[in-house]
């Protein structure tokens, strides 16, 4: 029987199959197999199992996956963490206000889709509350979106959007995506979680699981503090902001680092904000190279 994971608590995986849902586990020749991975399975894996009684079954066989959500392990930074398997879309949402927008960590989340080779889309939700300027994204070609779960505004646009796919919910706590999911499936009653006096949201969601959400899966991730890149380095950050990759193309030499060469045709040409978190972003994959 083929089923997909939808959530794992402790060594219980949720496999949903067409047959019905069932708890699983491994066996432990497959343990053995798999025994570099830091879960034998992530959300999203499509799985083969053999059912037993009450619900229960026993997975044989983890299906090659076709993409991926990753993050460094917390406990060991060499080790890939695969957050979300068999993803569709990155969907990035940031509040237009309360809290701020923030564009520092839209653009870390653009990286990160880049990286993990994910088509992205940035929804700015609360729109009710004010329009942020988002130019730079619309200008660079990601597809921007601008929702409110007060006045109803793109909730219909993103579930056209969501149809069919695996979407994976990405941004920081207090910016409404549960509010979205709510708005797109009243059903749920998901925890809402209020922003704190500091302007930052509270962590309403603990882990990942798939949600069924507007004739697709929708997985809800907790606040960005949750999330690290994987595989990205200060030499080829340049490749992941997609706009200053195009721009690098007048670039005199291929290995520009787009920061002091004379020659560089991204600097003072790039849209200002993206320029200067790209700037950031570099500077802290530098201050966490180990010196040797």
């Amino acid at each position: 029987m083929i089923g997909r994971v939808h959530k794992i608590a402790a060594n219980d995986y949720e496999v949903h199959t067409a047959e019905g849902l069932f708890h699983c586990r491994f066996t432990g020749k497959l343990k053995r197999v798999r025994h570099g991975e830091l879960k034998l399975a992530a959300v999203g894996d499509e799985v083969e199992l053999v059912p037993g009684q009450e619900r229960q079954g026993t997975i044989v066989k983890v299906m090659t996956r076709r993409s991926k959500l990753s993050r460094h392990d917390v406990l060991h930074p060499s080790r890939e963490q695969v957050i979300v398997a068999n993803v569709d879309v990155l969907v990035i949402v940031q509040a237009a206000c309360d809290p701020d927008f923030n564009d520092l960590v839209a653009d870390k989340c653009t990286v990160m889709a880049s990286a993990n080779a994910l088509p992205c889309v940035l929804v700015v939700n609360k729109s009710d509350l004010g329009r942020p300027d988002i130019s730079a994204y619309e200008q660079s070609g990601y597809r921007c979106l601008r929702t409110s779960t007060t006045t109803g505004e793109g909730v219909e646009g993103l579930a056209a959007l969501l149809g069919g796919k695996t979407s994976v919910f990405m941004g920081p706590s207090g910016v409404g995506k549960s509010s979205l999911l709510n708005a797109l499936r009243p059903d749920l009653g998901l925890k809402v979680g209020e922003v704190s006096r500091t302007g930052e949201g509270r962590h309403t969601t603990t882990w990942v699981d798939l949600i069924p959400v507007a004739g697709g899966l929708v997985a809800d991730t907790p606040g960005l503090e949750f999330f690290t890149f994987w595989r990205v380095t200060p030499e080829n950050l340049k490749d992941h902001f997609l706009d200053l990759a195009d721009l690098a193309e007048g670039c005199r030499f291929r290995n520009c680092s787009h920061t002091t060469e004379e020659t560089c045709a991204v600097r003072g040409r790039a849209a200002a904000s993206r320029y200067r978190n790209y700037l950031a972003v570099r500077e802290s994959l530098l201050a966490r190279r180990p010196a040797f």
